[in-house]
């Protein structure tokens, strides 16, 4: 009895110690504190997609030096631009073609940088002859060109595109002013020769030339007119035939490369002893080096030395750090172009395309020239043409200019009422 006692005892216990245990697993766990995100990071914002700027430019024959420097001015302006923030807060990419002088490639390229590349501006060309091309194309696409090297009248006014801007001086106005000088410099010449680049260049700087001398001296004479193609190589005949008319001046739209060859070739011939004006620019002078002929006349659109302003040699600065040469009116001008395509961007302050053009017509900028206004009838920007006679200068490793003369846009800018008559004739309506 008493066993069973203690038996049913230790039954009791060991079900008290078993409900107890089962009691204690049953209840739930303390809730634990939902766990924290983590704190996100603020979003950034999503990058703007870049202003996509076509450079189409004529890397062969005698475009060839001034299409690289222009890019190297082309290339600092963007430069700066992206470092400060870029435009509206949106970088520039650069895609360059290369037109190689060609007019067929000229428009092939083009076709690309608009369709394909799907470029929002176009810089360039060097060549008049791939640039009235590429108008046509860039016009029935209405997308902006700005030139800063080719200059043949006909793209501001007998072929005016809405869709284009110059910002070098035309053939008429450059022309125009070095025909002046000329004609200051040996006022008693009546007797003249010419010889141009039988291309579109040429024949306006042949025409604008022929137009002032005889304003200036009614009774010239125009003797003989030589046309050589682009980058003649030999130069003799044209030289010979000149020198036998015996003129009093001999005016000239050579450039680069081929008046380069034409001053070497000249020389021997004491070609020099006879007063001659021509595109003698810093490029050209120093490609020629001791060969460049002191006492010639020259016309530039901005070399360096030709406007030292304060703005102008601070670029000079800046280009000799980054290319380690003196910039040239080609640097200069391309530099300038990127700047009014800055300013018409933040004037409209978007990249439309109908918006930007009313932007800049009529918008002044202070370029590394001195300050200009785009003419809003052409488009045509009143921007400086430079004169001089070539010197010794001891500061520089090359020969420069003396007696230099500016002649700023609007003096020598063709009259509205003389635009609008051509406009009659070539059907343009504006």
């Amino acid at each position: 009895m008493r066993k069973f006692a203690i038996l049913t005892t230790l039954i009791f216990i060991m079900s008290l110690l078993f409900t107890t245990m089962v009691t204690a697993q049953a209840k739930p766990a303390p809730a634990k504190e939902p766990a924290k995100a983590p704190a996100k990071a603020p979003a950034k914002p999503a990058a703007k997609e870049p202003i996509k700027l076509g450079a189409i430019y004529d890397f062969a024959g005698p475009c060839y030096m001034y299409s690289e420097t222009g890019m190297q001015g082309l290339r600092i302006a963007v430069d700066e631009i992206n470092a400060a923030g870029g435009i509206l807060g949106r970088k520039i990419d650069i895609i360059v073609r290369d037109t190689e002088g060609k007019v067929d490639v000229a428009v092939r390229e083009v076709k690309d940088l608009l369709l394909r590349e799907k470029v929002n501006f176009l810089i360039g060309p060097c060549s008049s002859g791939t640039g009235l091309a590429m108008q046509v194309v860039h016009t029935e696409y209405k997308t902006i060109r700005i030139s800063a090297i080719a200059n043949t009248e006909a793209q501001t006014v007998d072929k005016f595109s809405p869709y284009f801007f110059q910002v070098v001086p035309n053939t008429y106005m450059e022309a125009t002013a070095a025909t002046r000088y000329l004609h200051k410099k040996v006022p008693t010449a009546k007797k003249f020769c010419t010889i141009n680049p039988d291309y579109e260049f040429g024949r306006r700087q042949a025409a604008a030339f022929t137009e002032e001398i005889k304003r200036l001296v009614p009774d010239a004479e125009i003797l003989y007119e030589a046309w050589p193609k682009f980058g003649e190589k030999d130069y003799t005949a044209f030289i010979t035939a000149i020198l036998a008319k015996k003129p009093d001046a001999v005016h000239s739209s050579l450039f680069g490369g081929d008046l380069v060859a034409f001053t070497k070739q000249a020389a021997p011939y004491e070609f020099f002893k006879t007063p001659f004006i021509a595109l003698y620019d810093l490029a050209v002078l120093i490609a020629l080096g001791p060969d460049a002929p002191e006492g010639t006349f020259g016309f530039a659109r901005g070399d360096f030395f030709q406007d030292p302003n304060p703005k102008m040699m601070s670029f000079v600065d800046k280009f000799r750090k980054a290319r380690g040469t003196y910039p040239d009116a080609w640097a200069v001008q391309n530099y300038d172009a990127v700047y009014l395509l800055k300013a018409g961007i933040e004037k409209a302050k978007t990249i439309e395309t109908e918006a930007v053009v009313k932007a800049i017509e009529g918008i002044t900028i202070d370029s590394l020239r001195g300050p200009f206004t785009i003419r809003p009838l052409d488009h045509m920007g009143t921007v400086p043409c430079y004169q001089g006679t070539i010197a010794k200068d001891p500061a520089y490793p090359f020969k420069i200019w003396k007696d230099i003369t500016r002649v700023p846009g609007e003096q020598v800018l063709r009259p509205e009422a003389s635009v609008r008559e051509i406009w009659k004739k070539t059907g343009v309506t504006r």
